[in-house]
């Protein structure tokens, strides 16, 4: 088992959300993280498409896939 999906999450990261947030953000919705929103529990600044920009938890977004020509890895 490698790491968990949440050790790629970094600054200017691509991120999905895995789950529906309180804050109005449907499950699968895209963003970019922007900054970290917290040290304790592990949260990010992420800017959704839509334009909403909220706090996080890191459990509930994962990186988007690369795809295409210059993809990671």
């Amino acid at each position: 088992m490698g790491p968990p999906a949440s050790a790629d999450i970094d600054l200017g990261s691509r991120v999905i959300t895995t789950q529906a947030l309180p804050e109005g953000v449907a499950a699968g919705s895209r963003g970019l993280v922007v900054g970290p929103a917290g040290w304790i529990q592990r949260r990010w600044r992420v800017e959704f498409d839509g334009g909403l920009s909220i706090a996080v938890p890191e459990y509930a977004i994962d990186p988007v896939p690369s795809s295409g020509r210059f993809a990671r890895g």
